[in-house]
């Protein structure tokens, strides 16, 4: 994962983790010092120490007139995600009387991208129940999501959690965690759209558009478990 990246989702701008990672690089250093690694403007520069300042990642001494910074260790980015949370948790009854949810029949909902992806996985982490996935072809989900794949199979085998996979005949590559398990079927009974059955919801993955929905009804899912169960027991043990 890009560390940049994990800066920023911290709440850090672009020129604050600049600034930070030049520092942590360097180590102790004047401005000057920082310009130069950084390649930022001088004065953008002390706006962002401010800001670093303020967030308890940057401090500083005076030697003989000169200001010198130095980055806080790392394992203080930990107090700004805790700021987070616990911020997020002083507002959250506030929101939870502002929300007036209604529960349709059928609730569908669209996501887009690796960040739609990471939703609906963790959705599906937080249900904590057996995952039933049909047509999945793992070397895609390797080739586009390989960070986040390693740390959902991390998280089952920590929750306790088991998978079953319906996959063609001829399959290439498959994960070898042992809370995986594996039957398959002829390439001819699948469509181009993978989809993952779990508590009370139906996942389907849109390759082309990137694209991830996710469907909840209770009578539909019952008939996709049964429809799973059925072809389960007819399916080969072997690709």
């Amino acid at each position: 994962m890009n560390t940049e990246n994990v800066l920023k989702d911290l709440g850090l701008s672009d020129g604050e983790t600049k600034v930070y990672l030049a520092l942590l690089k360097i180590g102790t250093s004047t401005v000057a010092q920082l310009k130069e690694e950084s390649r930022l403007h001088r004065t953008t520069i002390y706006d962002f120490i401010e800001k670093l300042l303020n967030k308890g990642l940057v401090s500083y001494v005076i030697k003989g007139g000169v200001k010198y910074f130095s980055a806080a260790p790392p394992k203080q980015l930990f107090d700004l995600l805790k700021e987070k949370q616990e911020n997020l948790q002083t507002v959250l009854p506030e929101l939870t009387k502002l929300a007036n949810f209604e529960k349709p029949d059928v609730k569908v909902e669209v996501y887009k991208g690796t960040d739609g992806f990471k939703t609906v996985a963790n959705d599906m982490l937080r249900r904590k129940g057996e995952l039933l996935s049909i047509g999945i072809d793992e070397s895609k989900f390797k080739e586009r999501f390989p960070y986040i794949m390693e740390q959902i199979f991390k998280k089952e085998q920590e929750l306790g959690m088991t998978e079953r996979n319906l996959a063609a005949k001829g399959t290439q590559f498959i994960y070898p965690y042992p809370n995986l398990h594996y039957k398959y079927m002829p390439k001819e009974f699948f469509s181009p759209t993978p989809m993952i059955i779990y508590d009370n919801k139906i996942g389907i993955f849109l390759w082309e558009a990137n694209t991830q929905l996710l469907i909840e009804n209770k009578e539909l899912a019952n008939a996709w478990k049964k429809y799973f169960e059925y072809f389960w027991k007819k399916a080969d043990k072997t690709a």
